[in-house]
Order: C-alpha cells, then sequence, then structure tokens
C-alpha cells in the first residue's frame, strides 16, 4: 500500500513540474513574435494614415492648380 501511496505522490508530483527550458524559450518566441506584429500593424495604420494624407493634399493643391489655370485661360489636360 505504502507503494501505492509513493507512486500515486510521484506521479503528482511530476505532473505539476514546472515546464522544461525548451517551452519556456518557445513561449518567449511566440510572445515576442505576437509583439512585433503588433508594432508592424500600428506602423502599418501610421503610414496609411500619412498616405491618406498626403492624398488630401494633393487633391487641395490639383483643384487651385485648375482654378488658377481656368482664371488665367490655360486649358489642362485631365
Amino acid at each position: 500500500m505504502p507503494r501505492v501511496l509513493a507512486a500515486i505522490a510521484l506521479v503528482i508530483i511530476c505532473s505539476a513540474c514546472p515546464a522544461s527550458r525548451a517551452d519556456i524559450a518557445i513561449s518567449e518566441q511566440i510572445i515576442q513574435l505576437g509583439d512585433g506584429l503588433n508594432d508592424l500593424r500600428q506602423e502599418n495604420a501610421v503610414l496609411q494614415q500619412q498616405v491618406d494624407s498626403l492624398s488630401l493634399v494633393i487633391a487641395k493643391q490639383d483643384t487651385v492648380l485648375r482654378q488658377l489655370a481656368n482664371l488665367a485661360g490655360i486649358p489642362l489636360a485631365r
């Protein structure tokens, strides 16, 4: 009976052991990969916002140029 209890205790202790170093390293790499992915998403959002802003500036400049050309009587090709 004591051997059975000792075997059960050994199984319980082994199942409660912390993860191995390899498991910990893989977990850290996955976390770093997720952090890197989030950084890329944020950078992509900033770049998209800059592109949208520049598109608005170009559209405004195009409108001003067309109005000036119209006032000067110069035809512009579209």
